[in-house]
């Protein structure tokens, strides 16, 4: 997933390896290979965890030629067998494999929680209690709202300004943010130091856009929302029209936080979140919001200046402090409050929540299981402590050897493509091959593991561990101002998520364990597969370093021009090629692809089948060409980076993802990408006139 808000991180997918396999696939592995018979005959090799050579061959629709439509060639049969469940917004390759892990997961809290007498503030214990009171039906039951009704009870009296900001304070505090954001960043004119940062939030709905489009289907969403939040204040004792009249107040408050917040296309610039400010002066420009006091309260050290990412909008949200009544901004925090909470209270409220979250906004039919919730929940909450466990078993270090291998193949197909650009002069290509040297690498887990000694959880109440995690965190995080950035911060992912990074303040490319599986890579498949697969993420990560963010940064992750203008030229003009081709792409009657919001990813994507590709190649040479599973290697190469995008989605989440998601869909991924490359043309024997052969005007390239 890609995020850049007040940190620029770009990963692989939106979402959502270089191992052997899972404990689960070793399983698999072995029911399919016969025992071999005593003194008679060597084991018999390992075989692959997907198919014959680590492909789905079944998954591929053969009645649809693949110079027409790559995708549906690819993965046609699979979406097919894989229709849209029920629990799921989305379902694909990530969520199969994310569903994998989960079962990991879930095996070491049940064992966690089964345990009667673990040392008090042990990873079993925490891990443990965290599980077990979240599956805890009937105390959740029993408890109500209880956790939250102090903080209701305090924002009902509000009195005056000066309260409001203590509320606003307390808030951010416990991790619920409302109005802007608070955190600590990297500085991005000075990687190695941490510093604050302030920019907009505090939205209920995913995005500015939510708010301010005048199409039928945003003004529905915007009328269910207000139902919404009424059934969630009612649920509190609210009588029906005066939560009605308070979220309709909320939702005439959020729209003006939202006429002001910059949208997201802008954000993808660097220098548009970054403005380093004297706090005196933020100060000043915020009468009615003391910065000082609000620095104060919540623990940051004393400091002069911090990052103001978007000064529009806090100016905005300033002015909005005083102009709108008391009464709103009570109704407001009080459904912040709630909304945060609502997945850790009783059913009632947990159900309505998914309704509109889950049923509204993302399509998704029915709500997962208790379990799979409390999964999701442990990891998110505590990643770092289950994480160890599920290190162990199922990521060794000569899995993590192999990815490194597997990289140092990908950095020498760059370190050789670099200087045969024709677009880019000598001095910018030695400073690019500069930064790829500098690249860091972080595989599988962290070096050192986040330190929770200052977390109490107990088996007592999910809501009040939920709370507890979320201030931790905000603890954490400011704890760092001011203070040297850690180079063994590990960032957003825990081990086991499926997904990978890279972060230009860092320059550092990061692959969890969760993601060096099958179908992305297995060391039993054939090359071509693992090439496209997983070669491909590790490319595209490393592109990103490239990309029109990325490439903004130099070798020590410093926001520096490093280009010369020529060559920037050359380059801007590559990318805009990108996000024309993108916006061609229509997600219903309406809404396309917003090219400028994915060129980054589509130029990570182009880009990294292009060094997979040239890395596959370069591997192939000595080695006897083989037809496998009816494809030549260069086929399987394309059709392994294919399978992983394999997807069915409902419509809410695909109207969802193209307003706020930089990452395209499924199918413009893989089309988008293989429409560019001659490469792709020559391996199916594609016309020149073929729907997936992008005419040479039209045809961009850039890596």
């Amino acid at each position: 997933m890609r995020r850049f808000a007040l940190v620029i991180t770009m990963t692989a997918l939106t979402l959502v390896s270089l191992s052997a396999p899972t404990a689960l696939a070793q399983d698999s592995t072995s029911a399919k290979t016969k025992p071999a018979p005593a003194k008679k005959a060597a084991a018999a090799a390992p075989t692959a965890f997907i198919g014959d050579h680590g492909f789905d061959v079944s998954g591929v629709d053969k009645e649809v030629k693949p110079c027409d439509d790559f995708y549906r060639f690819a993965v046609g049969k699979w979406r097919e067998s894989h229709p849209l469940p029920a629990q799921y917004a989305r379902f694909g390759r990530f969520e199969e494999l994310a569903d994998r892990n989960r079962d990991t997961l879930h095996a070491i809290l049940e064992e966690d929680a089964k345990k009667t007498d673990p040392p008090k503030g042990s990873i079993e214990q925490k891990v443990g209690d965290y599980y077990a009171a979240c599956m805890n039906e009937t105390a959740i039951e029993a408890e109500g709202f209880a956790s939250i009704q102090p903080e209701l009870d305090r924002i009902a009296g509000l009195k005056d300004i000066a309260a409001l900001q203590d509320e606003i304070t307390r808030l951010h505090v416990r991790g619920v943010s409302p109005l802007f954001r608070f955190a600590s960043t990297q500085d991005f004119k000075n990687s190695k130091m941490t510093i604050a940062v302030v920019g907009q939030g505090g939205l209920a709905l995913p995005d500015r856009d939510y708010y301010l489009r005048d199409d039928p289907k945003s003004k529905d969403i915007r009328a269910k929302y207000v139902g919404h939040v009424t059934k969630m204040l009612v649920l509190t004792g609210e009588d029906v029209s005066a939560a009605a009249a308070e979220a309709y107040s909320i939702l005439a408050l959020e729209t003006k936080m939202a006429g002001a917040s910059m949208p997201r296309v802008e954000q993808r610039n660097p220098e548009n979140v970054y403005h380093i400010t004297k706090v005196s002066d933020l100060n000043a420009m915020t009468p009615s919001f003391q910065w000082t006091r609000f620095l104060h309260d919540v623990g940051a050290p004393e400091i002069e200046t911090l990052n103001l990412a978007q000064p529009n909008y806090i100016k905005e949200a300033g002015k909005l402090l005083t102009s709108e009544p008391l009464e709103t901004w009570r109704a407001y925090l009080r459904w912040h409050t709630l909304n945060a909470a609502a997945a850790t209270l009783p059913k009632a409220f947990a159900d309505e929540e998914f309704a509109f979250n889950g049923r509204v906004l993302s399509g998704q039919k029915e709500q997962q299981e208790r379990w799979k919730r409390c999964v999701r929940s442990a990891d998110a909450a505590v990643g770092q402590l289950v994480g160890q466990e599920y290190v162990k078993r199922t990521f060794t270090p000569e899995a993590k050897k192999k990815a490194l291998s597997l990289i140092d193949n990908l950095v020498v197909a760059l370190r050789a493509d670099i200087p045969t650009l024709s677009w880019m002069g000598p001095e910018t290509k030695q400073a690019a091959l500069t930064k790829l040297n500098a690249f860091a690498r972080r595989i599988g887990y962290p070096d050192k593991w986040r330190d929770y000694s200052a977390l109490q959880i107990t088996r007592s109440s999910y809501a009040a561990n939920a709370i507890a995690t979320r201030e931790f965190a905000f603890a954490r995080g400011v704890a760092r101002i001011n203070k040297p950035d850690d180079p063994n911060e590990w960032g957003f992912f825990t081990p086991a998520t499926v997904n990978a990074s890279y972060q230009p303040s860092r320059n550092d490319i990061t692959f969890p364990a969760g993601i060096l599986q099958p179908p992305f890579y297995d060391p039993n498949a054939d090359d071509a597969y693992n090439y496209g697969g997983i070669g491909t993420v590790i490319g595209h990560e490393m592109t990103h370093g490239f990309d029109d963010q990325g490439a903004k940064f130099d070798p020590d992750g410093n926001l520096r021009d490093w280009w010369k203008p020529e060559d920037l030229k050359n380059f801007q003009g590559r990318a805009e090629c990108i996000a024309t081709e993108y916006s061609e792409f229509n997600v219903e009657p309406g809404l396309n692809i917003n090219g400028k919001l994915v060129t980054g990813e589509a130029i990570a994507d182009l880009g990294g089948l292009t060094l997979a590709y040239a890395a596959y190649e370069a591997s192939l040479k000595g080695k006897p060409r083989q037809t496998l599973d009816g494809f030549t290697p260069e086929q399987r190469f394309f059709l392994g980076f294919a399978q992983v995008w394999g997807e069915n989605m409902a419509p809410e989440e695909a109207h969802r993802r193209a307003l706020t998601d930089p990452h395209a869909q499924g199918p413009f991924r893989v089309n988008g990408t293989v429409s560019n490359m001659p490469a792709f043309k020559k391996a199916f024997a594609c016309a020149e006139t073929a729907k997936m052969v992008r005419e040479e005007s039209k045809r961009c390239a850039i890596w």
